[in-house]
């Protein structure tokens, strides 16, 4: 089976990619950076044998979207594990005028899903990344933007979430993805010891100290994000560290 993995340079990512290289599964890796995602592919290469396939992919740039999905689809894919994220800490926008984080963890992922979905063989999965810091976003204010005078880093990346999810849970119920078996879930990863976790603040150090120590690994967020593309489920939210299952809201 062939299974893409969206940023596979970062923590998380590249526990998923040796994840499924240890169950035999061919990959593509999708990054953001071609020179780290070779280094990931050559790791992956002496310890298991796979040969990744590296694609160029910027999920800031719906282009890099189009182009990166295009190369993908001649693959006809198993498995696309939607696993790249950001939190950015200041307020940035794309020539439309659509918010970074927006644009990559949800905007960008949706496009990448839907372009793929026609290429992803019968019985094949989707997996998307949710959080727990979508409760925090109203559902009454749910909106596909955000301003600069609502902008905040957690909150915006609330929102990116809460959006993801509910597009989740409606393609999972789409007719036609259905009928050809496709299964769709998300992974929520839980609080991870990763880069993201870091707030470039004064109490960032002691952070490191009293917080960071009960953080989950990065291989057991991997875990269940394989959970969630393995199952028979489908429409489920699957939750480090125990892989429990959850609604889709």
């Amino acid at each position: 089976m062939k299974a893409i993995v969206t940023g596979a340079t970062g923590a998380i990512g590249m526990e998923i990619a040796r994840a499924l290289a240890e169950k035999g599964h061919d990959l593509i890796l999708a990054c953001r950076s071609e020179k780290r995602g070779d280094d990931v592919g050559r790791m992956i290469e002496m310890h298991y044998g796979i040969v990744p396939e590296i694609v160029s992919l910027d999920l800031s740039d719906p282009e890099s979207v189009r182009r990166a999905a295009e190369r993908i689809a001649r693959c006809n894919p198993d498995i696309l594990i939607n696993n790249a994220g950001v939190m950015n800490p200041r307020f940035r926008i794309d020539d439309n005028g659509v918010e970074d984080t927006l644009n990559v963890n949800y905007h960008n992922t949706r496009l990448l899903s839907e372009l793929l979905l026609p290429a992803i063989n019968p019985g094949g999965c989707i997996v998307f990344t949710t959080s727990a810091t979508r409760y925090w976003y109203p559902l009454q204010k749910l909106s596909e933007n955000i301003s600069s005078e609502e902008f905040g880093r957690l909150k915006t990346y609330a929102l990116s979430k809460k959006l993801i999810t509910r597009f989740a849970a409606s393609l999972a119920d789409d007719p036609s993805v259905k009928g050809r078996h496709i299964r769709v879930n998300c992974t929520d990863p839980g609080i991870v010891d990763t880069p993201m976790l870091s707030m470039g603040r004064w109490f960032d150090p002691l952070t490191d100290i009293f917080f960071r120590p009960f953080c989950l690994k990065p291989a057991t967020a991997a875990r269940t994000a394989i959970k969630a593309a393995e199952s028979d489920l489908s429409g489920y939210i699957f939750l480090s560290p125990c892989g429990k299952l959850s609604n889709r809201k």
